[in-house]
Order: C-alpha cells, then structure tokens, then sequence
C-alpha cells in the first residue's frame, strides 16, 4: 500500500526555527522506517523544510496516490494540518486522512470532533499502531479492531482499545533519512521518555526511559555524517528528554564515540536535567564532540520549583551551570515565565539568576496550557490565577504566542518580563557583541520581541508586585 507522511506548511512564519527549519522532521523519518520494513511504499514530505506551500503538497500528492495521509502536529499546528488534509480529501476523496502526535493524543475525541477533515487519530507512540492502521485499511478490516486509534463510530468520535505496550526502541528500525532531503542538521533520539513530572510537560513518550543500544546509536550518527553530510556548526542534536538519565549509557556512548573518532566529525548538542550531570559525565561528553548542553532551569524560585515537580533546586541547576563552565562546555537555559502563581517578583528571581549564570544562549518562553498536562487543567479551571484568553491552537507556542494571562499579570507585562530577562542576562554581562548575534539568529522573533519590550518603555511600566 502507497503511504505519504506529511509535516504540513505552518500557518504563518512565527519561529523560523521551527517553522522554516534546517532539520527534517524526525518523526517522518522514524514512521518511514517502520513502514517501509512493513512492506509499505512511503513518501515523506516535510513542507516546512522543504518550504512547500499546500498548494505544492496537494500536487506531490496527487502524484503518488497514496491510500492512506498521515499527518504530525503539535498543538500550534493542528489547525494548519487540519486545513491541509481538508484539501487532501477534496483532491483524493476516497483517501484517509490520519493525525498523529501530541495533540491529538492529548484531545483524542475533542481533535476529531473539531477537526472533521481527519478520518483517524493515532494515540501515542504510533511505531506499530501506524503499521496495523495502514496493514488493516489495505485489507478492508474494520479500523476499530486496531488499538490506539480514535474514530468515528456512528459520526461520534470513539476510542478503540488503549495500546498497552510502548515500543521497545532498540527492536524499531533505522530512521529513513534517506526518505528525506538532506538537512544541514540532523535530530536523532537514543532514547524515549522522561521519568520526571513537571506540570508543564505531557511526556509523551513516557515516564520510562528507554534507550536504544550503543551501537545502534553509533551506527546511525556514522550514517547521517557519511551519506547526508550535515554543514551546521552542531551537525547531530540528540533530542532524547533527558539526554544523560542513566549516565553509565551516556558514558558508554561517549566512549564509543570517541573509539571510532567521532569526536572528530559529530558536533553535537544535547539537552539534559541538572540532577543528573557531574564533573566526570561533562568532560567525557566535551572529549566526544559535546558542543553545547541545553538545560531546563525553568524558575529560581524554590517554592515554584517544588510545586511543578522538577525535582531539583536553585543551588543544584547554579551548581550544574558552574561544573559546565568548570570543562568550557557552553550551555543554553530554558526559562518559563508564567508558572502557576507566578508574580513579578518570582519572574525576576529568574531573570537574575539567569543574569547570574550567564549561559551562551537563554531562552525565556511564557507558559502555554498544553492539553494534557497539569498546567492546563489549572488554566481551565482558573486556577493558580491563570486567565485563558485564546482558545485559538495558532496562539499555543511559547515565544511568539498568546494563550493565557494572569488575574495579576496582564499578557503585556508577562511579554515585558520576556524581553527584560533576553536584554539583561546579555547587556548586564556587557556582551554586546552576543546580543547582535543573539537577535540576528533569531531576528523575527527578536524584533517581535524588542518593538514589545520599547513599547513598554515609553508607556507607563508595570506596578512593582
């Protein structure tokens, strides 16, 4: 059976780095794989990378005539997937059009019943469940007897039975980049889940981590370098959760690494928790090709570190930061503005300590409701003082969006706390020269962010809180 899988042109250009990426999507390339193995003739199209209009798509689709569409979306891009596979119906009426990732697994029901242009839902981890939907529709089985799936029943949308077992990573395929075209830089997982609960987060993948093999790891890094040659100045991102939660595989993997010189080839970055890096684990990762680590700091406040179930404290993450500093590894923070609570004042400690650490790259996103996760239950519900104010999915991105306020903090003062914690962190540390570098890499949300920051200069600033 003829598949296409498909990452749809974004709504409009927010976040080039999301929206018009040097990256191929992974998911595409790890669905491929598992298809192909099926038995499947695949198609991958990733429009954002591929910078194809819908228009382009459609065309593209036409071409091959697949029998089933799968289409990938976060919360922010349902809607333009949707649109796409209303166009998809009306090119090919008698496809079937499938939705898979977060969204849709977070509002399984709720996605179909607003979406009418999606046939399926895939829920969860869609490894196997994609293979039995397509292996299913080939034969002119009913789709109910597929666990995972939400359908229509009657033209109500229902649930069919819940897919008990994740995949066992290490048995999935290869990734097939070479489906796709090829990128300047290539996101590889090692391994699935995140044993940690933050209310911010779905963890789509799990609360179990589980990796693929050193080998397996190396193999596919080796063949992304020899047949794509990526040209980025970090070539391969690792974008396990929490890239060193068993530092004993994380130590192994550095060391193979190193024992097939890919330290020499592989410039590498990888994201990770602050509980679970030391001294020994960074110099090995520097020695294998370690460029720069991404860690989630998300508060200094201790009391909003508690209640969001990171699991670490302010001294731990300044302690991290310092040990990173201590082997010259760069690090880029991720900071939330807008936890449940949140004041100017607990924005600020945040914004201090971020001036404090001084990382080469922070990052300060303001707090989306998520479907799924706890936050967007309080959301819902108007606690923790949170305040819905778009219902609209194309406001549910965290630098350039515009989903929740709060009763004590109004969208514009949570936009100017934003754009202070960027200026300070560089203008307070007088890099100067980083800051030009800074809004220049990321120029249209920089500028978006800086006419709001000088709006707020000549208008009354907010009130001390």
């Amino acid at each position: 059976m003829d598949v296409c899988l498909v990452n749809p042109p974004p709504h409009r250009i927010q976040e080039p780095m999301y929206d018009r990426p040097i990256y191929v999507r992974p998911a595409l390339a790890c669905l491929g794989a598992t298809l192909r193995q099926a038995g499947a003739e695949v198609d991958l199209i990733d429009a954002k990378f591929e910078r194809l209009s819908a228009a382009d798509v459609i065309a593209r689709v036409r071409r091959h005539r697949p029998r089933v569409v799968g289409l990938t979306a976060f919360t922010n891009e349902i809607k333009p997937a949707a649109e796409l596979a209303a166009q998809v119906k009306r090119a090919l009426p008698d496809t079937l059009t499938v939705v898979g990732g977060v969204h849709v697994s977070a509002l399984p029901e709720q996605t179909l019943a607003e979406f009418p242009s999606f046939d399926v839902g895939c829920i969860g981890q869609g490894d196997h469940t994609v293979v039995e939907l397509v292996e299913a529709a080939e034969a002119g089985r009913d789709l109910a007897e597929v666990p995972g799936l939400v359908l229509r029943a009657g033209g109500t949308p229902r649930r069919t039975a819940t897919r008990e077992q994740e995949p066992v990573v290490e048995d999935l395929p290869q990734p097939a980049w070479d489906l796709l075209p090829d990128a300047r830089r290539y996101h590889l997982m090692s391994a699935r889940g995140c044993p940690f609960a933050c209310n911010f987060c779905m963890n789509p993948n799990g609360r179990k981590v589980r990796g693929r093999t050193t080998a397996q790891v190396i193999e596919e890094v080796e063949a992304v370098l020899r047949r794509h040659r990526p040209g980025d100045p970090i070539n391969v991102w690792f974008d396990d959760e929490i890239f060193t939660v068993n530092r004993r595989r994380t130590h192994a993997i550095c060391d193979a690494m190193r024992s097939v010189g890919l330290e020499r080839r592989a410039r590498w970055f990888a994201q990770t928790h602050v509980n679970v890096i030391d001294l020994p684990l960074l110099r090995k990762m520097k020695a294998a090709g370690c460029q720069r680590i991404g860690l989630g700091i998300e508060s200094a406040d201790e009391t909003v570190l508690r209640e969001m179930g990171k699991g670490s404290t302010v001294a731990r993450a300044a302690e991290a930061c310092r040990q990173a500093e201590q082997v010259g590894l760069p690090v880029e923070t991720y900071f939330i503005i807008g936890h449940p609570g949140e004041t100017v004042a607990s924005a600020k400690r945040s914004i201090d300590f971020a001036v404090d650490i001084n990382p080469q790259i922070p990052i300060f996103g303001i707090m989306v409701p998520y479907p799924g996760t706890p936050v967007s239950r309080m959301a819902a519900a108007g606690e923790g003082g949170y305040r819905i104010i778009s219902d609209d999915w194309n406001d549910y991105n965290k630098q350039i969006g515009g989903a929740v306020e709060f009763d004590n903090l109004s969208r514009f003062e949570l936009e100017w706390l934003q754009a202070t914690g960027y200026l300070k962190v560089f203008l307070a540390n007088r890099r100067y020269r980083d800051l030009g570098e800074f809004v220049w890499t990321y120029r249209r949300q920089s500028l978006t962010i800086l006419k709001k920051w000088l709006r707020s200069t000549v208008s009354e600033p907010p009130l001390p809180r």
